[in-house]
């Protein structure tokens, strides 16, 4: 274990608080209510707006889609909030509490993996042949060789996402 291993050891420290204080339910949840949020502010937004003019006609139309979005996003965010307690009380209920701790701190990890491995990817393109940190340091780390495998086996799909924009 080298200097490397140790900084990234402690980036990880976050991922198992938050994983294993808000549980799997929450942390899928979240991501879903951003991407749900959006997408339904999004697809929404001008019917919400025309509605909200009827009870303020003077407000500028550019106005009503911001408030619209925000009102759409704000809904459904509390909406799903609502249903992921329901369904977090059920599991604690039926006693899978601690399943949905374990998942959820196993989920933490992943999603912290693969936000550090893209960042290492962004970091070997900066750091070129050891202007930052020292190529034998990399070299030697553990952890920093894992999430360099996991970034290549994600990037190809990452790369052609960015691609389609």
């Amino acid at each position: 274990m080298n200097p490397v291993d140790i900084v990234l050891i402690l980036c990880f420290i976050p991922a198992v608080i938050s994983g294993l204080r808000k549980g799997f339910i929450t942390q899928i949840a979240g991501i879903i209510i951003i991407i749900a949020g959006i997408w339904l502010s999004f697809e929404f937004s001008e019917t919400v707006s025309a509605w909200i003019s009827g009870w303020w006609e003077a407000a500028n139309p550019e106005v009503l889609k911001i408030v619209s979005f925000a009102v759409i996003f704000i809904v459904v965010a509390l909406l799903l909030t609502l249903v992921t307690r329901l369904i977090e009380k059920l599991l604690n209920a039926i006693l899978l509490g601690w399943l949905n701790k374990l998942l959820g701190f196993l989920f933490a990890i992943l999603k912290y993996s693969i936000i550090l491995g893209i960042l290492a990817y962004f970091f070997n393109i900066i750091n070129g042949s050891g202007k930052i940190v020292p190529v034998h340091l990399l070299d030697n780390s553990v952890i920093y060789g894992l999430l360099c495998k996991l970034n290549e086996l994600i990037f190809p799909y990452l790369q052609g996402f960015i691609n389609s924009f």
